[in-house]
Formats: C-alpha cells, sequence, structure tokens
C-alpha cells in the first residue's frame, strides 16, 4: 500500500502527521539537483499523540493505519516523487512537498552578481591605477621654498610709550598679515604665470617629450591660453599660508630636476620684486602729504626771496638798517662841522666887521652845511624835507618799513620751510620703520630624488575609493529593490 492509500485511509490527523514527517524528511535530505526522495524510514503511523487524536474523533484506527510499510518503501529505497500537473499544483490527494533547490540557486545567483559588480567597480580601476602608476606614470621632482614677510626692525621703538608702542605693533602685524595674504594670493594668480613663461618658458617645461599623457599639460586649438596654463599651473604648484606664524610654503611639481628648481627660485624672486613694490608705494604713500606740504613752503620761500632781491636791486641798498644808520652818522658829522662852523663865526665877528671876507666865508660855509643836513635828514624821513620836496629817492623810514615787511615774510617761509622739511624726514624714517621685505629661510634646492607620484598611496587610494563607491551602490540598489518589493 502507498502513502497516498495510507493518507486517503486514515482520518485528518493521520493525514498530517504523514504529511509533516515528509516535509521533515525531504528538508533534511535536499540536495540542489535531485529528482529523487528517499522515503519515510519508518512505517505510515501516525505518532502516538496522532492516534490518540484520532481515536478520540473517530473511536479507532483502521487496520491501513497501523500496518508495515510496504516493500517498496523500505528504509534506504529511493522512489519516484508523485508528478505534479502541468500548471504546477498538486494532484488530489497529493502532498504538498517543498522545492529544495529554489533558494540555494537564487543565493548563489546573487553571490554571483555581487562578485562581477566587485570586479568591474573595484577590480577593474584598481587594475587601470596599477597599470598607469607603475607602468606608465612619468616621476616628478618637487623643489619647495619657505618664507615670510616681514618689517624692518624700530630702532627707536624705546622713545614711544608703552600704549602707543603696543598700538604700532599691532598695526604692523595686521600690515605684514595682509601683506603674506596678498603674496600667497599672487602665487596663484595669472600675473604670475605670464611672468613665469617670460622668464623660464612654463609651456616647455610642462610639455616635454617622455611626459605622460595624464601628467603633462594637454593644450588643444585655441585653449592653450593664458587662462588654461594658470589653471594647470594651480594643478602643479602648491602654496600655504599659516596665520599664526604667517609662513607662507610653497612647492611645485616638474618633470625635470633642473625645471623644478628654476621654476621655484623664479617664483620666489617673483615674490619678492611684489613686496619690495608693496613697501615702495606704502612708503610713497606716507611722505606724500608731506612731500606736497615741503613744496608749497619751498615755492613761498622762493618769493619771499624774490622779493627782497628786488627790493634791493630798487634801492640800491643791501641792508636799509644799515643804511639808516649810515646816515644818521653823516647828519651827525654834518651838525658837529656845523656848530663848530657856528663857533668859529661867532669868535670872528666879535673883532671883524659882518661884511669882513672871512665871515662871508663861514656865512657860506654855515648855510652849506645846513642845507646838507637838511637833505640828509630828508632820507632819513624829515617831515620838513619831505614838504620841501628835497629829495630823489623815497624816504628812507618808507625804505626800511618795506625791508622789514620783506624780511618778516621771507624769515616765516624759512621757518615753514625748516617744519616741512622736517616733517618729510620724520614721515621718510617712519616709512623705513614700516616697509617690509620677504625673507627667504628655506631657499629652493636641487631635488635628488622622484617625490611625485605616491605609487603605490595612489593605487590603494584608488581602490579605497572603488570600494566605497561600490558598497554605497549595492546598498543603494538593495534598498531601492526591497522598497519597491
Amino acid at each position: 500500500m502507498t502513502d497516498t492509500n495510507v493518507m486517503r485511509s486514515g482520518g485528518p490527523a493521520t493525514q498530517l502527521g504523514a504529511r509533516a514527517r515528509t516535509i521533515l524528511k525531504s528538508l533534511a535530505e535536499n540536495a540542489p539537483a535531485q529528482t529523487a526522495a528517499v522515503a519515510p524510514a519508518t512505517p505510515s503511523v501516525a505518532p502516538a499523540g496522532d492516534v490518540g487524536a484520532a481515536t478520540a474523533s473517530q473511536g479507532a484506527v483502521t487496520p491501513a493505519a497501523t500496518a508495515p510499510a510496504p516493500a517498496e518503501h523500505a528504509p534506504g529505497k529511493i522512489v519516484a516523487l508523485p508528478r505534479r500537473q502541468r500548471n504546477g499544483a498538486p494532484k488530489p490527494g497529493q502532498a504538498q512537498l517543498p522545492r529544495p533547490a529554489a533558494r540555494p540557486v537564487a543565493a548563489k545567483a546573487k553571490k554571483s552578481l555581487l562578485k562581477i559588480s566587485a570586479m568591474l567597480a573595484i577590480g577593474l580601476p584598481t587594475a587601470l591605477a596599477t597599470v598607469y602608476y607603475g607602468f606608465i606614470a612619468s616621476p616628478q621632482y618637487i623643489a619647495e621654498a619657505k618664507f615670510a614677510v616681514r618689517g624692518a626692525e624700530e630702532s627707536s621703538a624705546g622713545a614711544m610709550a608703552g600704549g602707543l608702542s603696543q598700538l604700532a605693533g599691532l598695526s604692523t602685524a595686521a600690515s605684514t598679515a595682509s601683506d603674506s595674504f596678498i603674496v600667497a594670493q599672487f602665487v596663484e594668480s595669472r600675473q604670475l604665470v605670464d611672468s613665469l613663461q617670460k622668464s623660464v618658458d612654463l609651456r616647455s617645461a610642462y610639455t616635454r617629450e617622455g611626459a605622460d599623457f595624464l601628467a603633462r599639460y594637454r593644450p588643444y586649438g585655441t585653449d592653450d591660453t593664458s587662462e588654461h596654463l594658470a589653471g594647470y599651473w594651480n594643478s602643479v604648484s602648491h602654496v600655504y599660508y599659516e596665520p599664526i606664524s604667517g609662513i607662507i610654503s610653497f612647492n611645485v611639481r616638474a618633470f625635470t630636476r633642473d625645471d623644478a628648481l628654476k621654476i621655484a627660485r623664479e617664483t620666489v624672486r617673483e615674490s619678492e620684486e611684489l613686496v619690495n613694490k608693496l613697501s615702495a608705494r606704502a612708503r610713497e604713500d606716507a611722505i606724500f602729504d608731506s612731500k606736497q606740504e615741503l613744496s608749497r613752503a619751498e615755492l613761498r620761500l622762493k618769493f619771499a626771496r624774490k622779493a627782497i632781491q628786488d627790493f634791493r636791486d630798487r634801492e640800491g641798498a643791501v641792508d636799509p638798517a644799515k643804511s639808516a644808520e649810515s646816515q644818521l652818522t653823516i647828519v651827525s658829522t654834518l651838525e658837529a662841522d656845523l656848530a663848530k662852523q657856528e663857533a668859529d663865526m661867532a669868535s670872528a665877528t666879535a673883532f671883524l666887521s659882518k661884511d669882513a671876507p672871512t665871515v662871508r666865508v663861514m656865512r657860506n660855509k654855515i648855510d652849506a652845511l645846513k642845507r646838507r643836513i637838511e637833505i640828509e635828514r630828508a632820507k632819513i624821513g624829515s617831515l620838513e624835507a619831505q614838504a620841501k620836496k628835497e629829495t630823489v629817492r623815497p624816504l628812507l623810514s618808507t625804505s626800511f618799513s618795506e625791508f622789514e615787511e620783506l624780511q618778516t615774510e621771507r624769515d616765516f617761509a624759512q621757518k615753514s620751510y625748516e617744519a616741512a622739511l622736517a616733517s618729510v624726514e620724520s614721515a621718510r624714517m617712519r616709512a623705513e620703520r614700516q616697509s617690509r621685505y620677504l625673507a627667504t629661510f628655506v631657499e629652493p634646492r636641487l631635488p635628488e630624488d622622484s617625490m611625485y607620484p605616491l605609487r603605490m598611496q595612489s593605487i590603494l587610494l584608488v581602490a579605497l575609493c572603488a570600494a566605497i563607491a561600490w558598497a554605497i551602490g549595492v546598498l543603494v540598489f538593495y534598498g531601492i529593490r526591497d522598497h519597491s518589493a
């Protein structure tokens, strides 16, 4: 009797127990490509609990349920599984058997898909990176330099008060930091690229024969412009500014040792010229106002001196004060002579007549001396001589007053000029103390060994990035698939 007959002849409990044993046995002895199954090793008899349940529900166990298994169902004997219908459903009364090979095949296909995707996403980029960095990439040499923008030492710092000295130090530090940042930006600018193109010919240095096609400068047609060369320059050079210390670190790569050294030295030289220009411009701005004031004072002094020169030429006297003193001396001498002549004439008239020749001569001398005294007094500024219009030149007092005004103007212009000159000198000294210079403490040296590219590190980096990208892609793919399911 077959299992099907046993299940048909037995009650529901018997059929359920037989089906459970069959499923468990099939799962235990499952194989991916099996088309046959081992029959149960025990008779098709319901378990004790099932028999009891069947007895309770039906009253007795049928003989077919307790009969021993047929010979074809002996333990270890392989029998063909019952055929299914074409639509996949079991025949009436037939047990529903699992499909043992479906899940292992799907898992194996899933693993194969993951392996293929990993090989494409990780293995292929890593292999290409290995070929390029191991056999194609050209060696590149690195030349580096380190420098900083510094201010001149202040020789008169001790003359300042404490607070003013601190404020001056803060201002100097801020200006130095600004200049350092300007230099760092200049190294990355097109202006430096144009200067290096004229001095070292960057295009020839980075398009040499033997350089690999990925690392060299590759201009195509109209793309060979200064902008494209500046972009390539920023890829082979690196500049870093440390704000705390003010140190600027610079390095550049090239395909030959000499090119790397030459380019680094020219970059440092161009940076020094930039700092010198900035310092000179700062000095000019600092003393510009003082120079303008000095020019005005100098022009004023020039006009004052010219006015005095014109006055001297017109008056015929170098110093009106000395001329007045001379005039007073002359008047005093004439008055002394007049007094002597008058005394002599008084003595002569005591024993001579008024018409005596001697008396007339003395009287004529006295009259001449009086007229001369009046003329000399008129030169000094006598109002009587001015009323009689006996002078030919202007009054000496008027000339002296005009000369004093001109002399006062000249003295004031001279003092203004001296003050402006001192201001310019002071401004120049301040500008010198605030001047900037580029202090290069790590000079470029000729590289001895190729330090770029980092072949092993680059290969590992490519593999790591590819693995991360592959893992992210797999997670996204399965996340989308599970969400859709």
